[in-house]
């Protein structure tokens, strides 16, 4: 019987745990490194015994050699190949014994006899150092021919299974695949080539003229042998040139028909499912940011096409910005019934208002580029987009920061919210201007999220998930430093807030923001009308996030440190390594400045004085005009 089969059966059960010294493990029971494996920390060793009638057995010395320091399971991976390629080599030398002196055919094999136990082993550790060094080297890329191949196929196979979907299949494939099948059949069939070399090679093929007419019902029958044992090499791409013979650039050509070079690796689509698929299990399927990832992920493939993820380039990013020029802003004058490029077909005059600069260049095409480079890594290859450098349209408007209150805006805030009535337009602008903290932040508060930290000393602190209505959400924090405690200014705490705050216990602050589907985005709109009603025009970026920058330029203009300015807005403390030391959070004595910080005294805060809490968190926002008391 051929014992190199099972090399456990000339081993001990726990020859995979003693170490290269001869010392037993301290702990036999954890997990062997595997079959024909020994492991010295992070060494791995390959050991096999020369089967019995070869001269090998229980009481030979094992042959092995060093895989180096790998991950266990490349380990395990190299240590099946190798016992195979054993059992291969045992067999050729119990061949050429039968055979005696006829091994002239092999000059290899002449370097050693094999007839005494010690040549039998010195040959095998050799043919085995050998066959790990062919294992180490990469395997050989396919030829241009085999790589089209098999971007036909993979093209076809595609096409096939969103006919079979029905009306679930992909409409820019279903509507488009008579064009697509041609063009996937002539890369499988070899004909991609020139006008002049295509027509006598399509002719010439009963095949592939029949490939081309099959259905595609099903997957794509296999073409004769004939039609692919000889493929003819594909060129470089075509220039394509306009009536006047001059070169039209490449992200003017309709992205989708392009002719892409060969590839074997995923299309877009597979890849930027991984990615979603990633994104839905940290944060949740049902998240809106993951919805909107998505409706941006078709867009791009339908405006520019699902080709393999490394074939992308330049142009096709540039093709997609100057489409991108003539998307309109808001979702409402994009109807549903028509198409990507119908409804930038119909908005080239822009009557409607285009996308802003953030909105294209954070929005839509940081997305792509995010799930481009994805499997990079992963799938081995060069990310197409990296350091690529593409042109805004003019008619992208730039970001306009907010500009500040003056101290008159600021008190007819105070006061038109304070006579609204509702709690949230009434506290929302005090807590902005007096904590610097975002709106999306200070809605997710509870009564147990405020403490005495010091001596007389309030904060407010939010935790990084909540529960609302029954699950646990994530609270909207931009970054970490978000979820630190911020210090609450004594005029909460004169006019009563804190208090009442606190006496909420486990309930939010603001329970009717809440209630609603999206708070954040609620809030902002609420805090727009409110402004709109206090008099302060919306096209001077006269917004909420303008009482929280004056908030961080009154903590400058008291000389407050600028890391303890950071902390207190919500920003990253470490901006060089020394102010990465320390606590991350505002110590006692800053903490009381920031408690006491002065207040302009041109602002109105009388309006706070005597309010009844109770009674405004009781009033409902109603449809039409609020009632006043």
């Amino acid at each position: 019987m051929d014992n190199s089969s099972r090399v456990s059966l000339g081993v001990s059960p726990r020859v995979s745990q003693i170490s290269l010294s001869g010392e037993a493990e301290s702990t036999p029971q954890q997990r062997g490194p595997g079959p024909y494996l020994v492991r010295s920390r992070t060494t791995y060793l390959f050991q096999i015994r020369m089967p019995k009638d070869l001269g090998g057995g229980r009481a030979s010395k094992q042959i092995r050699i060093s895989l180096g320091a790998c991950p266990s399971r490349e380990a395990r991976h190299k240590a099946d190949l190798l016992a195979a390629e054993c059992r291969r080599r045992f067999a050729r030398m119990r061949n050429r014994r039968l055979a005696g002196d006829d091994r002239q055919s092999d000059e290899a094999e002449q370097m050693f006899s094999g007839e005494t136990p010690e040549e039998a082993s010195a040959e095998m550790r050799g043919w085995l150092k050998a066959h790990l060094q062919m294992l180490a080297k990469d395997a050989p890329a396919p030829s241009q021919e085999d790589s089209q191949a098999f971007e036909g196929w993979r093209g076809l196979v595609g096409i096939a299974r969103e006919l079979a979907k029905g009306p679930d299949g992909n409409p820019l494939i279903v509507d488009n695949a008579d064009i697509l099948k041609q063009k996937y059949v002539e890369k499988l069939g070899g004909t991609a080539l020139p006008p002049e070399a295509v027509k006598p090679a399509v002719e010439d093929n009963p095949a592939a003229n029949a490939a081309r007419q099959q259905p595609l019902a099903t997957e794509p029958a296999a073409p004769a042998p004939a039609a692919i044992a000889k493929p003819i090499p594909a060129v470089q791409q075509d220039e394509h040139r306009d009536a006047e013979g001059r070169r039209i650039p490449a992200f003017e050509l309709d992205r989708r028909f392009v002719r892409c070079p060969p590839s074997t690796k995923a299309l877009f689509s597979e890849v930027s499912d991984d990615y979603l698929a990633a994104r839905a299990a940290a944060s949740g399927a049902q998240n809106k940011d993951l919805k909107t990832a998505r409706f941006r992920r078709d867009l791009f493939i339908e405006l520019i096409g699902d080709h393999p993820v490394d074939t992308y380039d330049a142009a096709d990013l540039q093709a997609y910005i100057n489409l991108l020029a003539f998307w309109p802003a808001q979702q409402s004058q994009r109807p549903a019934a028509m198409t990507a490029r119908e409804i930038i077909d119909g908005n080239r005059d822009l009557h409607l208002k285009p996308l802003s600069r953030k909105a294209l260049q954070e929005g839509y095409v940081s997305i792509v580029k995010t799930m481009i480079g994805h499997k990079a890594t992963s799938l081995g290859y060069n990310d197409p987009f990296v350091n690529v450098r593409a042109w805004w349209p003019q008619t992208a408007a730039p970001p306009v920061s907010a500009e500040p209150l003056s101290a008159e805006r600021i008190s007819r805030i105070f006061k038109t919210g304070v006579e609204s009535g509702l709690l949230d337009n009434t506290i929302l602008p005090l807590l902005g201007h007096l904590t610097g903290r975002r709106i999306g932040l200070l809605i997710h508060l509870k009564g147990i999220d405020i403490r005495e930290k010091y001596t007389g000393v309030w904060v407010a602190q939010t935790s990084s998930i909540t529960e609302i209505g029954g699950s646990w959400k994530r609270v909207p924090y931009k970054t970490e430093a978000s979820t630190t405690f911020f210090v609450l200014h004594h005029l909460l705490t004169e006019i009563g807030f804190v208090d009442w705050a606190m006496a909420q216990g486990d309930a939010f602050l603001f329970p009717e923001l809440m209630r609603l589907a999206d708070p954040s985005k609620s809030a902002s709109s609420y805090m727009g009308r409110l402004f709109k009603r206090a008099g302060i025009p919306k096209n001077r970026k006269e917004v909420f996030h303008s009482l929280r920058s004056g908030q961080i330029e009154d903590m400058r203009d008291s000389k407050i440190d600028g890391r303890d300015r950071r902390l207190q807005a919500g920003h990253a403390v470490a901006v060089d390594e020394h102010e990465g030391y320390g606590f991350k959070s505002i110590t006692e004595i800053r903490a009381r400045e920031l408690a006491r910080l002065p207040l302009n005294p041109e602002i109105d805060f009388s309006v706070f004085q005597g309010l009844d809490f109770d009674q405004l968190a009781r009033r409902k926002r109603t449809a039409g005009r609020q009632a006043k008391g």
